[in-house]
């Protein structure tokens, strides 16, 4: 069985994961690469009314399940396929249907914290950090929230202040430190940036 290489990325919200993964996806090859985010292992709040769901920090590391996303990891890591749970933003509850995961040479992960617990941390093989300023996070996040889960310019900066940032500094910029690699988000990811990215992946960790 082919080893499969698990790829982090980690960083702030609206900081460029879901395009540096996609661009790192392109780059190994439709076929050789799966993407993972981490959006979609929010624990499922079904069970409260939308007013309630709406009121939670989804920005707290409790309001993800780290348990499931770490079994489906290691059963990737197994050659085994998982049924990833998807989510929904508008209605900030998890979907009943999932999405089947073929094990991949390589699966990238991408999320706000994807290496802040130990549990996932010790799974990847390559830990990469996108370093962005807030300014940048925040305007990128108004755009992102209006078009694609019905916010507003009001509820996106107030929750931007009041949960995103302090937990941003709680919980996502410690696992600066524990990268292999930090990237600036303010740069393109240029396919230079992609190409150097995976080369050290491979010379670090024999990819």
């Amino acid at each position: 069985m082919q080893k499969l290489t698990l790829i982090a990325i980690a960083g702030p919200t609206a900081s460029g994961k879901s395009t540096l993964a996609s661009r790192l996806a392109k780059a190994l090859g439709k076929r050789k690469a799966a993407i993972i985010s981490q959006d979609n292992y929010y624990k499922d709040y079904s069970y409260l009314s939308l007013k309630q769901r709406k009121q939670i920090n989804f920005d707290r590391f409790s309001a993800f399940d780290i348990a499931l996303l770490c079994r489906h990891l290691a059963r990737l890591k197994k050659g085994k396929p998982i049924d990833m749970p998807l989510y929904d933003f508008i209605q900030s509850k998890r979907l009943k249907k999932t999405k089947k995961v073929i094990p991949s040479p390589y699966v990238i992960v991408e999320g706000l914290m994807p290496f802040f617990s130990r549990c996932l941390g010790q799974l990847f093989d390559y830990k990469i950090y996108i370093l962005a300023p807030h300014w940048l996070c925040l305007s990128r996040r108004i755009t992102r929230d209006i078009k694609k889960r019905g916010e507003t310019i009001s509820s996106v900066c107030k929750r931007y202040f009041e949960d995103v940032l302090p937990m941003q500094r709680r919980y996502v910029q410690p696992q600066q430190s524990l990268a292999d690699i930090v990237v600036d988000g303010v740069r393109a990811f240029d396919k230079r940036l992609v190409a150097a990215l995976l080369k050290n992946a491979r010379a670090s960790h024999k990819i």
